[in-house]
C-alpha cells in the first residue's frame, strides 16, 4: 500500500502487525500518532476487501477532528464521510441525509464518526445498529478509557457492537486509575476476552478486602490500603515468631478472617511484604500481549524531555480563614454568604475552591418549570479578598516569558477560575478561552488562531481541551489547579509533547502549601488517581494539617 503521509518506523511496526487482524489494541502514548496508525490500518483492510466502512466512536469534538483533519491528512483511498451531531439528529432534513449516507452504496471508504457520549442516548443506537449491519465495519474506539465503566450505559451499548465487523481499541492510558480499567476495554474485541466475569478478574489480579458502608453498615469489596496491608503483614509476623519462623495452614484462614481478606490474598502477602494492591500483573501483561501493542514516546520519537517545576504561593488571610473554618468547622462564612459541606468529596472540592480564591457558595435563582416561577440552589463563587496569590504568582511567572518564541497554556479545573484568569490577562496578553461554554462553532476557529501565533494564552480545562487536541506550539504550561484524575493531567500535558514538537516542555504547577493542593500534586506526581484517593483515604487524613501548617506557607 502506498502511504498517503510517510510513516515513523513505530507506526510502520503497527501497520504490518495489525493490518490482516480482526482486532486489536494499540496502548500507544499521547502524541505517537495513533489515529494516522489506525487510519493506515483502516485503508490497507479497504483495499484488501476486508471493510466497506469505518465507524470512529471518540470523545465530543474529538470525533469531528478525525474527518476535519486526521482523514484529509492520511487517508490514501478515496473516503465519503459523516460526522454524527446530537443536536441536528431532531431534524428532520439532517436525519434523511444521515439515512442515505448509510444505505447509498458508495465504491469508496465510507467513515462515520460518533462521539462516546451519544451511546448515553437510545437516539443513536439505530442508526449505528443499521450501519455495522449493512457493512463491513471496521470500528475504532478512540480514547478508550472511555468505556472502562463496565457498569455505564454507553459502555453496555458499545459493547454491542462487538459482534459485527473488526474492532480496534485506542488510548494513551489504559491503567490510568488500575489494571482494572483493562476490563471493559478489552472485553469490546471479543466477548470473554478474559475467559472470566469481573468479579472473578477483580480476584485474581486485585488484593481485596471488606469494606463497610458507614451509613448503612452493608459489606463491600475494595481494592486493600497501604494500612491493611500493614495490619495483615503485622499478624503474619507476629504469628511466625510465635511458630519458630512458620505459618501453620491454619493460620492463614485465621488472619484473613481476622482482616476482612482471603486466605489466597494472606498467602500472596507473605510471599510479597512490599506494600502492593495488585498481584499477578506480569501474567496478566502476557495474556494481552499478542493483542496489544504499546508505544512509549522515549523508545521511538526523537522529543525533548519534560520538565516539572511548582510554585509555592501564600493563602491571603481572608482565604486562611475560611480555609480553616470549612476544615475544622465543615462550615464558612464570608461576606454574608454561609457554606456548609457533608462529605469528604464536596470538602475537597470546596477546599480547591477556596484556594484558587473562591469563596464557593449557593445562591437561589427563578425558574419557570412550564407552569410557575419557582426558586432553585444553584453554585455560585465569589473573589476572596482583593487579591489572589495564585493569580499574582502566574503574573509575576508570565512577565519572565518571551512570547515571540514560547507560547503558553494555563489549565484551570474550575469555570469561575477560567473566566477570572481570562478577564485578568486579557487585557495584557493575547489570550483565548476553550471550555465547554465555547460555542461550538468557534472551537475549531481558536484552535487554528492559536496554533498559527495569534494568541499568546491558551486558557482551558482539561475537561473540553485536554482531550485530542494538537497544541505543539505551547512549550510552557501552568496548572492553576487540577482535576481529581490522573488521567486528565497525563492527557493535558500531551497535547504539547507530541510529534512535532521541538523545544522542551515544561509544567508548572501554582500551589499553595499546606493545603490540599500539595495532596494532588502529590498523587498525581505518583500517577494515583485521585478518585481512588477518595475511596482509600479516611477523612481525618484530608483534615490532618494544622494550623500551624497552614501559617506556614511562605514557599522556603
Amino acid at each position: 500500500m502506498t502511504f498517503k503521509t510517510v510513516p515513523y518506523d513505530h507506526q510502520l511496526k503497527a501497520f504490518e502487525r495489525f493490518k490482516d487482524r480482526p482486532y486489536f489494541a494499540l496502548f500507544a502514548d499521547m502524541g505517537t500518532g495513533k489515529t494516522k496508525m489506525s487510519i493506515d490500518i483502516a485503508a490497507h483492510k479497504f483495499i484488501d476487501g476486508q471493510i466497506e466502512a469505518v465507524l470512529i466512536i471518540a470523545p465530543n469534538h474529538v470525533h469531528e477532528q478525525w474527518l476535519r483533519d486526521e482523514f484529509p491528512k492520511h487517508c490514501p483511498v478515496p473516503y465519503k464521510s459523516f460526522t454524527w451531531s446530537s443536536s441536528l439528529i431532531s431534524r428532520k432534513t439532517w436525519a434523511r441525509m444521515l439515512k442515505m449516507f448509510i444505505a447509498t452504496p458508495v465504491p469508496m471508504l465510507k467513515v462515520l464518526a460518533v462521539n462516546v457520549e451519544a451511546f448515553q442516548s437510545e437516539t443513536i443506537v439505530p442508526y449505528v445498529a443499521e450501519f455495522v449491519q449493512t457493512h463491513k465495519t471496521f470500528i475504532v474506539v478512540d480514547e478508550a478509557t472511555r468505556i472502562k465503566n463496565k457498569d455505564a450505559k454507553r459502555t453496555k451499548t458499545i459493547h454491542k457492537l462487538e459482534k459485527y465487523g473488526q474492532r480496534a481499541v485506542l488510548t494513551g492510558t489504559p491503567t490510568a486509575k488500575s489494571p482494572f480499567d483493562l476490563w471493559a476495554i478489552l472485553e469490546f474485541l471479543h466477548h470473554d476476552y478474559f475467559k472470566c466475569n469481573y468479579f472473578i478478574f477483580q480476584h485474581r489480579y486485585g488484593i481485596l478486602m471488606k469494606g463497610v458502608n458507614t451509613n448503612t453498615g452493608a459489606k463491600f469489596n475494595t481494592l486493600i490500603d497501604e494500612k491493611g496491608f500493614a495490619i495483615v503483614l503485622s499478624k503474619i509476623n507476629k504469628i511466625k515468631e510465635q511458630r519458630g519462623g512458620q505459618l501453620m495452614p491454619d493460620d492463614f484462614e485465621a488472619i484473613a478472617v481476622m482482616t476482612g481478606t482471603s486466605e489466597k490474598n494472606v498467602r500472596w502477602i507473605e510471599q510479597h511484604p512490599v506494600f502492593t494492591r495488585y498481584k499477578r500483573l506480569d501474567e496478566l501483561r502476557d495474556f494481552i500481549r499478542n493483542d496489544v501493542l504499546a508505544i512509549k514516546k522515549e523508545d521511538c520519537l526523537d522529543l525533548p524531555p519534560k520538565v516539572y517545576e511548582y510554585v509555592y504561593v501564600t493563602l491571603s488571610d481572608e482565604q486562611k480563614r475560611v480555609y480553616k473554618n470549612l476544615k475544622q468547622e465543615l462550615f464558612a462564612e464570608y461576606d454574608g454568604k454561609e457554606v456548609t459541606v457533608a462529605n469528604k468529596v464536596a470538602l475537597t472540592t470546596r477546599l480547591m475552591q477556596v484556594i484558587g480564591g473562591f469563596f464557593p457558595y449557593i445562591d437561589t435563582e427563578n425558574h419557570f418549570d412550564g407552569k410557575e416561577w419557582v426558586e432553585r440552589p444553584v453554585s455560585a463563587g465569589q473573589l476572596i479578598g482583593k487579591t489572589n496569590p495564585k493569580m499574582e504568582a502566574l503574573r509575576a511567572d508570565l512577565d519572565e516569558v518571551d512570547f515571540d518564541t514560547t507560547k503558553v497554556i494555563v489549565w484551570c479545573h474550575f469555570v469561575a477560575e477560567l473566566k477570572y484568569v481570562y478577564a485578568e490577562l486579557k487585557a495584557t496578553y493575547k489570550c483565548c478561552l476553550y471550555y465547554g461554554g465555547t460555542p461550538d462553532g468557534e472551537r475549531k476557529q481558536i484552535i487554528e488562531d492559536f496554533k498559527a501565533g495569534k494568541y499568546d494564552v491558551f486558557i482551558g480545562n482539561t475537561a473540553t481541551a485536554g482531550f485530542g487536541l494538537n497544541l505543539q506550539n505551547a512549550t510552557l504550561q501552568y496548572y492553576f489547579s487540577n482535576t481529581f484524575r490522573t488521567e486528565d493531567r497525563l492527557q493535558a500535558e500531551d497535547r504539547s509533547h507530541r510529534i512535532g514538537v521541538k523545544q522542551t516542555c515544561v509544567y508548572k504547577d501554582i500551589i499553595v502549601k499546606g493545603t490540599i493542593d500539595e495532596h494532588i500534586y502529590k498523587n498525581i506526581k505518583t500517577g494515583r488517581d485521585l478518585n481512588d484517593y477518595f475511596k482509600s483515604t479516611d477523612l481525618r487524613e484530608l483534615l490532618e494539617l494544622n494550623e500551624e501548617e497552614v501559617d506556614d506557607v511562605s514557599g522556603e
